[in-house]
């Protein structure tokens, strides 16, 4: 191929040399080179002017509105859009005007201009019909559906996104199935829905795109928050967040390791193209940057709302609200700390956990953490607090694959946990490294947890134990992570520690639980200042 580049270069009147530049500019293009690209398009451009080939200017024109569109310059897509589009009318070419209005329905749509854009849009499809182009009829369709979801009509979009699907290229159809799903949400079909964005994740892992199986996995989280299925959205959030970190990595890297190609057509506006174009790259590049922030911040937040659902609400127990505070602050949008509870067998059981790590590592635990205590509680019907915490590390540890193998990682949870038994006056106390305060006649009394956590461990085959204590009416007990006695703050930039806790504790323990938990918060943000947090803090107060 580089043979025939180089006869072309000394032919350049040939008409096949701007064919051979639009050709080169292609391959440039599918690299993500742009600047090399939009250099060998415009030579293209300016040659086929030169020697009158009009079909070939056309074809130039067409190629530079999608370089611009590409670089988000959008006047400069429409206007060589527009150029080319002109051209193919007055040659009469139906197939090529029926593309170019395509084009530029879809910059119009991207610049928010629906109504002129389904102008264009309808334009494109009623040559298309006309002249029986089957295979480019869907894509039409498809922008026209795109354009109504966006306009928000969507018993249009769904109209036209179903018609997409038939007769088209396997994208098209994904694409389609793609957009009917998340029209068939908003409208509130729960099955269809479901069945359509999974139709089109099963086409994008066959044609293996990455860009296009994150989106199915990002409209399926959407879908399941929508329809309250918590645990169906975790789990393709972590799926979206797994694909387009691998997409957006390579593609921001290929877009940075080509700005420093040069292009030019005429030497004075050589220097000056090229510095537009660098800093349009490095903007583009930015602003991927930028969106692919904005997308994790989303989907993290969206997934914060997925893991505060999951926790439970006091008012699903009789008469636990009047008894209990929590205090949370997780160091993150999402935490690696978690409260649970739950009243079976007549004993209500609480606990509060302490997870490895923070952020969405840590909140990924959390969510296995609360999932098997409803597993072992709630269904198997274990309420004797050590047996509790034995299950769960096993649970753990067969999650995570743990089997004790030197340079494995030690991920798991610390855990305090209380099975109160009313009718007994009793507390049964279990813990992975976290203690237990109770407050009884103005004295704090410790209880001290295993030295082990839930998860892998030198010595995981020692069962935990369980401690039963007196309870009496009046007693507080406070279950907490490390979080708040780690802080560092104060004067002298040093940690809370737990003595400063127990005392703050004594101080407040006779107080209403609001005011307790009120006082515990703004004696943290006191304490912590200017100074980042630390970790993520949990405090659960209990009046028996």
């Amino acid at each position: 191929m580089s043979e025939i580049f180089q006869w072309f270069e000394n032919n350049k009147q040939e008409k096949g040399y701007v064919n051979a530049l639009l050709l080169k500019g292609n391959i440039f293009e599918s690299f993500g080179d742009y600047e090399k690209t939009l250099q060998l398009w415009h030579e293209a451009y300016k040659i086929s002017q030169e020697i009158n080939d009009t079909e070939s200017e056309g074809e130039a024109c067409n190629q530079l509105g999608l370089i611009y569109s590409r670089l988000s310059n959008f006047s400069k897509a429409l206007e060589y859009y527009n150029k080319g589009l002109k051209i193919r009318e007055e040659m009469g070419d139906e197939n090529a005007v029926a593309s170019s209005l395509n084009r530029i329905g879809m910059v119009l749509r991207q610049t928010k201009k629906y109504v002129e854009s389904l102008e264009y849009y309808f334009r494109s499809l009623d040559i298309r019909k006309k002249s029986n182009q089957t295979s480019a009829i869907p894509w039409t369709q498809l922008g026209i559906a795109s354009t109504y979801e966006e306009m928000k009509k969507f018993p249009e979009a769904l109209d036209y996104y179903n018609q997409g699907m038939i007769g088209g290229d396997k994208r098209c159809t994904l694409q389609c199935y793609l957009g009917a799903g998340r029209v068939h949400s908003q409208m509130g079909n729960d099955k269809q829905a479901e069945m359509r964005l999974n139709q089109s994740l099963s086409m994008a892992q066959e044609l293996n795109s990455l860009a296009l199986i994150a989106d199915a996995h990002a409209a399926l989280a959407a879908h399941y928050e929508l329809f309250k299925k918590p645990e169906k959205a975790l789990e393709s959030l972590k799926q979206y967040f797994k694909t387009s970190e691998s997409f957006h990595s390579a593609e921001v890297q290929s877009r940075l390791s080509n700005i420093e190609v040069a292009h030019a057509i005429e030497k004075s506006e050589q220097e000056k193209e090229i510095y537009r174009l660098r800093h349009v790259e490095l903007k583009k590049a930015y602003d991927i940057i930028e969106e692919i922030n904005q997308d994790i911040t989303a989907s993290i937040n969206y997934a914060s709302r997925i893991q505060r659902a999951l926790l439970p609400d006091p008012h699903e127990i009789r008469g636990l609200p009047e008894r209990l505070f929590m205090l949370y602050i997780p160091k993150e949008i999402v935490s690696g700390d978690f409260y649970w509870f739950t009243y079976t067998k007549r004993k209500l059981i609480i606990v509060a956990g302490d997870c490895t790590g923070h952020g969405v590592p840590g909140a990924l635990m959390s969510m296995l953490g609360i999932s098997f205590l409803e597993e072992i509680i709630n269904n198997r019907g274990i309420v004797e607090s050590g047996q509790i915490l034995n299950e769960l590390r096993e649970e753990v540890k067969r999650a995570l694959h743990q089997r004790g193998v030197r340079e494995e990682a030690k991920d798991g949870m610390d855990i305090s946990l209380c099975v109160i038994d009313k009718a007994r006056s009793t507390i049964q106390y279990s813990g992975a490294y976290n203690n237990l305060y109770l407050i009884r006649n103005g004295e704090l009394i410790e209880y001290q947890a295993d030295r082990m956590p839930i998860g892998i461990y030198d010595v995981s085959d020692t069962e935990f134990t369980s401690k039963n204590i007196p309870s009496f009416r009046g007693d507080m007990i406070y279950m907490f992570s490390d979080g708040y006695a780690d802080q560092f703050g104060g004067p002298n930039r040093k940690k809370f520690k737990y003595l400063q806790l127990k005392e703050l504790l004594l101080s407040i323990h006779k107080t209403p639980l609001e005011e307790q938990r009120e006082r515990l918060e703004k004696v943290f943000l006191d304490w912590k200042g200017d100074n980042s947090q630390i970790d993520d803090v949990t405090i659960l107060g209990l009046r028996i």
